[in-house]
């Protein structure tokens, strides 16, 4: 008996003492590693915070760009289930209540919500939707908290960029993608979530635009619900800065309409402009237009280069001033000293003029675009100095505006200059440039002899609109003497008063510039394309007080128009008359006789050509009429309508294609565009070959050509719309 007492006492005894050396071992030596599983259970984690992204402005604050953050709501059944039995009522009545709750505080509609909360009944918690603005969350919220509603939970979805301004500036403004990673923080489903600029102003200022992310420790439990609990740390997300750019809006539909009536006019695969302040380098407008853009989704169009700061050109004839430039700073012409004109051999090389004009004066050779005088002064300057002004006139290099996509063009090293090189860059071949590069060149010579570097952001705000940092004008360097410049300015006013641009000089302001053209390169290969050319136009206004330097350049304009001065120059023209006459424009002030000499151009589209001119006639306004076909009916005008123009400005009045063309182009009634979405009111509208002008975003609310209406191929309808 005693020995089985004693047997079993040691039993227990060795029983107790593994039992304890195990509990030791896991607790103290822990081989199983189950601090780690302690740490994830009990510690908290870091959950990120999402920043907004920055907005972009115009010049006078008003949006061009904006972000929406959509929030994802669910709503947890078991916290209902338990609301319902405590306040005595059924499952169904609490969801009703539920469901009124959404309709009247977002945009949900009750029966929807409602489904959603009966759907599938074996989730613990349902998903109601991942599109609610704050706003609406907000609302949301407090009406929960007032009526004690059970079982809301909301976390961050997506954000979205708007764009309010529709296609105005959407290849400078760009794109953003969404990015979402997955957080190593160890917060369960904790992602990391962005817009990232693609390109554009949107990727050029990205860092900026998204700001920093926040984080806030939370706390879960084995079953990964997160559980409360206190002094808990956060730190709050900055949000990315507001872009206030020097763009003018106006400005840049201006620009912006009178490149996509070119495009169309001459043929051209795309046109670039860039308007710019002659003296600070403040960008007024920057704009890339293609043949296509028009007729495609905005978002493909967006995500398309910037144009004016990436497509490479020869300029042609708008070098020449350059070169006489370099000559007169270094005193090596006079003005009435002659030069030759029509052929001549340098070296074993012949150069042509398109016309013989006999001996010809430095003004002369820039007014009538001599390619022999020009290439007989630079003769005179000498490779080495021709180079070194050309660097410094900013050729060769970006411009310091450091856009996304931006250039630095072809501009080969001095010691790459071959036998032809100086005579060919003197009329602006064997070297490229961007449009942007121009502009800032010719605003040396506008300015006096200074190099501005171009800019085009003012400022960065935050969300209260305090000023962060503010971006003013920097002048670069001293190029050439004032005399040299004022000179130079007169021989390019002589190209628009008696040269290769006499055409376009208007009665109200003194304009300067010079025509350019050249034939284009072959894509792969060496040599050049047969049959395809580059016109373009750059100048400045007025020349007593230049304010404004404008570029316009056209890629592969239609041949009978290849000309700078046939395509280009006219663009010019018609951008400056718009500009003047922008209520902002302050250029012209005073000058109340010109206003008085102004009319605002009738819209005369869809008209019998006897009733415009019956119209005009009263009006006493001239004009010319383009006859396509044996239509009658006007369906297009230069300048387009609501346009103020000098009355002694002709208008030009465009008809129609024949009825049985008309036919093949499906001309007939307008559609009723009303509740489309934009992008499908687009592609009706260019089904139907409409012109669609676009206030707003969303979908469509109204039209300006009633539905049923009979309509013409080339009208214009304007459409308003709203989210």
């Amino acid at each position: 008996m005693r020995f089985r007492f004693y047997l079993l006492l040691g039993v227990l005894g060795f029983f107790i003492l593994v039992w304890t050396v195990y509990l030791f071992s896991v607790q103290v030596l822990d081989p199983h590693n189950l601090a780690y599983e302690r740490q994830i259970r009990y510690n908290s984690a870091k959950e990120l915070l999402n920043a907004n992204r920055g907005s972009i402005l115009d010049c006078t604050g008003n949006l061009f760009v904006s972000s929406v953050t959509y929030n994802q709501v669910d709503i947890d059944r078991r916290q209902v289930s338990n609301w319902a039995d405590k306040n005595g009522k059924t499952l169904d009545e609490a969801y009703r209540i539920l469901a009124q709750a959404f309709a009247e505080n977002t945009s949900l509609t009750e029966p929807a919500v409602y489904n959603r909360l009966t759907m599938n009944k074996n989730l613990s918690s349902i998903q109601i939707s991942n599109k609610i603005k704050d706003s609406e969350l907000d609302k949301l919220s407090r009406c929960f908290n007032e009526q004690k509603l059970p079982g809301l939970i909301s976390s961050f979805s997506s954000m979205k960029r708007i764009y309010s301004k529709g296609i105005t500036a959407s290849r400078l403004l760009g794109s953003v993608k969404e990015v979402a990673e997955e957080s190593t923080t160890g917060a369960p489903r904790s992602t990391i979530y962005r817009l990232k600029g693609q390109n554009g102003l949107e990727a050029t200022y990205d860092k900026e635009l998204a700001g920093q992310y926040g984080w806030r420790e939370v706390m879960y439990n084995g079953a990964g619900d997160r559980i409360p609990y206190p002094s808990l740390q956060e730190k709050k997300p900055v949000n990315g800065v507001n872009i206030r750019l020097t763009i003018d809006t106006a400005m840049q539909n201006v620009v912006e309409e009178s490149l996509a009536e070119g495009v169309q006019q001459y043929g051209a695969k795309n046109a670039a402009a860039v308007l710019m302040d002659a003296n600070t380098g403040r960008i007024f407008a920057m704009a890339g237009v293609s043949a296509d853009d028009y007729h495609e989704d905005l978002g493909i169009v967006r995500v398309k280069s910037n144009i004016p700061v990436s497509f490479l050109f020869e300029p042609g004839s708008t070098m020449k001033p350059f070169t006489a430039l370099t000559a007169l700073d270094h005193n090596l012409i006079r003005p009435r000293e002659k030069f030759s004109s029509g052929t001549k051999k340098f070296g074993g090389r012949t150069i042509r003029d398109t016309h013989d004009y006999g001996t010809v004066t430095a003004r002369e050779i820039i007014a009538y675009s001599s390619n022999v005088g020009i290439s007989e002064i630079g003769d005179r300057v000498g490779k080495k100095r021709l180079y070194e002004k050309l660097i410094q006139l900013g050729f060769g290099q970006k411009t310091g505006m450091n856009l996304f996509g931006e250039s630095s063009g072809i501009f080969h090293k001095l010691e790459n200059w071959d036998g032809y090189s100086l005579h060919s860059i003197t009329f602006g071949y064997a070297m490229s440039v961007t449009a942007v590069q121009l502009a800032a060149a010719y605003a040396v010579i506008a300015n006096g002899g200074n190099y501005v570097t171009p800019y085009i952001v003012d400022s960065f705000t935050d969300e209260t609109g305090r000023v962060i940092e503010k971006f003013e004008p920097k002048i670069t360097r001293k190029v050439v003497s004032k005399a040299a410049a004022d000179t130079m300015k007169a021989y390019l006013q002589a190209v628009v008063e008696m040269g290769t641009a006499k055409h376009i000089k208007l009665n109200y302001v003194t304009m300067a510039g010079k025509t350019g053209t050249a034939i284009k390169k072959a894509e792969g290969q060496s040599g050049y394309a047969s049959g395809k050319y580059t016109g373009n136009f750059a100048g400045f206004f007025p020349v007593e007080n230049p304010q404004m330097v404008l570029v316009v350049v056209y890629d592969e304009p239609n041949y009978e128009v290849r000309y700078g001065g046939l395509c280009a120059a006219p663009t010019f023209q018609r951008i400056v008359e718009r500009i003047l006459f922008l209520p902002n424009c302050t250029i012209l002030p005073n000058n109340k006789q010109m206003i008085q000499n102004t009319i605002m151009s009738p819209n005369l589209i869809g008209m019998q050509i006897s009733e415009a001119e019956r119209l005009l006639r009263q009006n006493g306004l001239t004009y010319n009429i383009e006859m396509h076909g044996d239509s009658t009916i006007i369906t297009d005008q230069f300048p387009k309508p609501n346009v103020s123009l000098d009355k002694t400005h002709p208008i030009v009045l465009v008809t129609g294609k024949s009825e049985s063309e008309a036919d093949k182009t499906k001309s007939g009634v307008m559609p009723n565009l009303v509740g489309m979405t934009l992008r499908k009111a687009q592609q009706v509208s260019a089904h139907n070959n409409i012109k669609l002008k676009i206030n707003g975003i969303g979908t469509v609310q109204s039209q300006s050509i009633i539905a049923g209406t009979q309509i013409t191929p080339g009208m214009t309808c304007t459409v308003s719309a709203s989210m």
